[in-house]
């Protein structure tokens, strides 16, 4: 006998009774996105519902059948209750899991997720990748068969790119897409092809071949990366990538990962055999591991090599210009035991050398172990210790070359030094005085003195002090808090011959506040600066109600009550002066969209300026940024060789709907030469961004490169060309990317 019904119909399935407990109520269980609940009621509802009961319903107009996360409407249907599976014909609607389907016919199973539609359109919530198919099938909760398919994440019927393919497999369980024969459109052209190609579904870590990368430098011509990513493990991996030069051959590389609970390291590695332009192997390594154990032990390696000096000038990438010519190779051990650290550590570097611009090659440290420890507001004193072991090596080659020769000695250094201060500090002022005690002894191989043995021991003695006084201000019509924060700072050191004693690894540091208000004016324990002198400084800011600092000012200048007569090198003895340069610093927001930082060290005696530092930032909006930057520091290069008499200039600007101008300027005025130069474009077009840059910089003294290359990102599939992401944000402080 037949039934009719109208409005709805609600169907509890058979297995609601096994979800119950002896007690009969119903147990909550926690379920995954992507799991159905197979306890849910299944809801159906249609202008006119007939059939027989606990057998098939046939179900017209306005047809909507639910349960749990899966709806379906459509404008006929039939339910099949013992097999609870539905069929529905016209205008169907289905959305699973946040997963939306259209199509001409579907039918679907509610309990086992399997089903087919035809003539469909699809949309993935999760990765907003949509497309048309001749045939879908759903493989349970998590698999999913597409036929004749079109894929985008941009939006509308005409999508500006789309991947086409036969057949398009996607497995949420394992995160693997499929597809064969697919081909990738961007304006309707074809711009790439395959027999088959897999990729992850959500951004997670997927095995298979990462998209080619494509660029071209004036060192090595045309370059085509194709990279092929292994997911090992959860917690390491390995990519190598082939790099095809067109003017050197073929590169191969590697980098492999890997992370644990205490542990981590990287390993990269590229070698060219038979360079075409240098007639050689070619080979850079670099290898880092960190380990530590639960009884506060450690270690770590730190290891770069390289097959030449050339190496910087020829590989070194616009995207990543980290390659230097100091490379480091360091090894130790780490160990904590309470207030006390032990580290004992070998540390060598190799040189890439610059022949218009030579480097020094620092002394190796074969081995070095030094100790240190402290505690703080020990019955209100602060205490610190450090003491170090170091044998300090270099080979003839390099001690020949070094250009002070009656520095030259190889030998062992032995330094202890103890702190203690009494720090005091209070809401208007604060007072610290420390005591300190320097003690060096050397043991020689040979000195260009005929000194073998030289010990030291002397103490040093400072005390810090500084006032702060506020008031309520005004600060370009808005109200503040300004401060008023005079500081004195006086330090005592008694003189000692240190002529004679070699430099191993210490340096004079360009001057600055914090040198202002430090002990020793050298870097290192080669030298104790003799002192007996005043510094004086006072600071102004102004705050915001939260406390946020908008501007600052000071000024600060060291005054000396007798002459200095320990220096750096014997050679370089200065005149005798009363007190020390000028400095001058302001910087802050003056504007919400402009902000300043400036600092300038003026010798009043010479009546010259010893180093300048001024910057700007103007940002009034979105990806609207312009940087200008004018950096000199006397008688000083940078690492390229160039003269610290420079400008800069950058900034990103949007120049015409969904374009974006991306440029910087950086030029030696003392050298006349450009040091790098950016120039570029970025289209945003929502589900595309389109970028072009050209680059020329410095690779040496005397060496340049220029790379041109581009990048197409499809948001949500991935990126063609070269990445130009690294290099924008390195050279253009506050670059905004147009995609995360």
């Amino acid at each position: 006998m037949l039934a009719t019904f109208s409005a709805s119909l609600v169907v509890s399935p058979t297995a609601q009774a096994k979800s119950k407990n002896s007690s009969g109520t119903k147990k909550k269980v926690e379920r995954p996105k992507r799991v159905e609940n197979k306890d849910a009621p299944t809801i159906l509802q249609a202008e006119q519902i007939t059939g027989r009961p606990a057998r098939d319903l046939y179900l017209d107009y306005e047809v909507e059948v639910q349960r749990d996360q899966t709806l379906l409407t459509g404008d006929h249907g039939i339910f099949r209750q013992e097999e609870n599976e539905t069929e529905l014909i016209g205008n169907v609607f289905i959305q699973r899991f946040g997963d939306q389907f259209t199509a001409e016919r579907a039918n679907l199973n509610l309990d086992t997720g399997e089903g087919q539609l035809l003539n469909t359109t699809y949309k993935f919530e999760e990765t907003n990748g949509q497309g048309k198919a001749s045939k879908i099938e759903l493989v349970g909760d998590d698999k999913t068969n597409i036929f004749k398919s079109t894929y985008s994440t941009c939006e509308g019927v005409n999508p500006d790119w789309y991947l086409s393919s036969n057949k398009l497999h996607l497995d949420n369980t394992r995160n693997i897409g499929y597809a064969t024969s697919p081909v990738l459109y961007f304006k309707d052209v074809p711009i790439i092809g395959a027999p088959a190609m897999t990729f992850p579904i959500k951004a997670e870590r997927k095995s298979g071949v990462l998209p080619p990368t494509m660029g071209m430098t004036s060192k090595n011509g045309l370059e085509v990366i194709v990279p092929y990513y292994f997911n090992l493990a959860p917690n390491y991996d390995l990519t190598i990538f082939p790099n095809l030069m067109a003017r050197r051959g073929l590169q191969l590389g590697a980098e492999a990962r890997y992370m644990g609970n205490n542990y981590s390291g990287t390993t990269y590695v590229e070698y060219l055999p038979n360079d075409k332009e240098a007639d050689r192997d070619r080979y850079f390594l670099s290898t880092k591991h960190q380990q530590a154990f639960n009884n506060g032990l450690s270690y770590y390696w730190d290891v770069k090599s390289a097959s030449d000096d050339k190496y910087p000038d020829d590989f070194s990438s616009p995207q990543n210009r980290d390659l230097q010519r100091l490379l480091l190779r360091e090894g130790g051990f780490k160990q904590k035991l309470g207030v006390w650290n032990a580290t004992l550590r070998a540390t060598n570097y190799q040189v890439l050398q610059d022949v218009e611009a030579p480097i020094i090659k620092p002394f190796d440290r074969l081995p070095q172990l030094t100790i240190t420890g402290g505690q703080e507001d020990v019955h209100g004193f602060d205490w610190q210790m450090y003491a170090e072991m170091t044998r300090f090596w270099l080979s003839n080659e390099y001690l020949d070359q070094m250009p002070l020769k009656q520095q030259q000695a190889r030998g062992n250094r032995f330094i202890m030094k103890p702190e203690i201060s009494y720090p005091i500090y209070q809401s208007g002022y604060f007072f610290t005085p420390k005591a300190i005690l320097n003690m060096a002894k050397y043991d020689l191989d040979e000195s260009p003195y005929n000194v073998k043995s030289l010990t030291r021991v002397l103490p040093t003695f400072s005390l810090d002090g500084g006032l702060v006084f506020e008031r309520d201000a005004s600060f370009f019509g808005k109200g503040m808090t300004q401060t008023l924060e005079p500081r004195l700072f006086y330090v005592y050191t008694p003189y000692k011959d240190q002529s004679k004693y070699p430099i191993f690894d210490s340096g004079e540091p360009s001057f600055g506040y914090p040198l202002l208000f430090t002990e020793n004016r050298f870097d290192g324990y080669d030298r104790v600066a003799d002192a007996n002198n005043l510094t004086a400084a006072v600071t102004t800011r102004f705050l915001e109600e939260n406390g946020a600092e908008r501007m600052r000012f000071t000024i600060g200048q060291r005054y000396y009550f007798t002459d200095q007569r320990v220096y750096l090198y014997n050679t370089n003895l200065e005149e005798s002066q009363n007190r020390s340069d000028l400095l001058v610093m302001a910087g802050g927001k003056i504007l919400p969209t402009f902000s300043v930082d400036s600092a300038f060290q003026y010798n009043q005696s010479t009546r010259k300026m010893y180093s300048a530092n001024f910057s700007t930032q103007w940002k009034p909006g979105p990806m609207q940024l312009l940087n200008a930057e004018y950096r000199y520091l006397r008688d000083t290069v940078d690492f390229y060789g160039n003269k610290l008499d420079q400008v800069n200039v950058s900034g990103q600007w949007p120049i015409a709907k969904r374009w974006y101008a991306i440029g910087q300027v950086s030029y030696s005025l003392a050298d006349s030469r450009t040091i790098e130069n950016i120039f570029g474009f970025q289209y945003n077009a929502d589900c595309w961004i389109f970028r072009l840059m050209a680059q020329r910089y410095a690779t040496s003294s005397v060496e340049t490169n220029t790379a041109l290359y581009f990048q197409l990102e499809l948001k949500g599939l991935s990126s063609i060309g070269s990445n130009p992401l690294n290099a924008l944000r390195r050279s253009i402080p506050g670059y905004e990317p147009l995609s995360p």
